[in-house]
């Protein structure tokens, strides 16, 4: 699912998304850099070579709670049972693999960050990225990606995403959302529950009807969304 009007159906409509196969070509990526991506990997490349982002050497916050797990998996399988990896494999096994293949492609040297934090991704990307801008960054480039977890580790997660996805988000220093943090939480004053994927920002994002979006279990740390007559930035 590519077209906008598709994601804005299902952000008003708050309907799962579809298990699919297919894999993003990455056609604007050369050939042999591409090759070495996986499916997770290829998708968060696509959204950073839409021509709607129309990357300028913006720092990349990339966001997965687990990574291409598959890839880890059969990276440290092999070192048990072989004792040594292929050094071109373990390359490409780290958490800031996708957004460097990008860079290398891009020839930038536009600074990286990798966040894995588990229930909280989108409120860590989100403080990271402010945290950039107020240390000078115009703006920054947020990434958000997941795929399911392989079968062996599946079992350990209660909460796992059931399809892999990615989008990226431009952050830059406005009036249209603000994040703020409650010393003394109200539940009741939220809208929606706290969801734990980072699909739960994009949909706020897209679906401006919502006005608040819990960021925490404990839904202290929330994102607001100004008011039409505060104006846009």
């Amino acid at each position: 699912m590519a077209e906008p009007d598709r994601w804005q159906t299902w952000a008003r409509e708050e309907k799962p998304l579809v298990v699919h196969d297919e894999v993003a070509p990455v056609k604007a990526m050369p050939p042999l850099l591409r090759r070495r991506a996986q499916p997770l990997g290829r998708a968060a490349l696509e959204v950073l070579y839409a021509p709607s982002l129309d990357y300028a050497n913006q720092p990349i916050i990339f966001c997965s709670r687990y990574g291409e797990t598959g890839r880890c998996l059969n990276f440290l399988q092999t070192l048990a049972e072989e004792g040594k990896v292929s050094p071109q494999e373990f390359s490409v096994s780290v958490h800031n693999a996708t957004p460097g293949l990008f860079l290398i492609a891009k020839q930038c040297r536009a600074a990286v960050t990798a966040l894995a934090s588990e229930t909280q991704l989108a409120l860590s990307g989100i403080q990271e990225a402010l945290a950039q801008i107020a240390d000078g960054a115009p703006s920054v480039i947020l990434v958000f990606c997941e795929e399911p977890l392989t079968p062996l580790y599946r079992a350990f997660v209660e909460d796992d995403e059931p399809v892999g996805f990615a989008f990226a988000l431009e952050i830059a220093e406005g009036k249209d959302y603000q994040l703020v943090c409650d010393e003394v939480p109200t539940k009741a004053s939220t809208e929606t529950p706290f969801n734990p994927s980072a699909l739960s920002l994009l949909r706020f994002a897209l679906d401006e009807t919502r006005a608040v979006l819990p960021l925490t279990g404990a839904e202290d740390w929330k994102l607001l969304r100004a008011a039409p007559e505060a104006g846009h930035a």
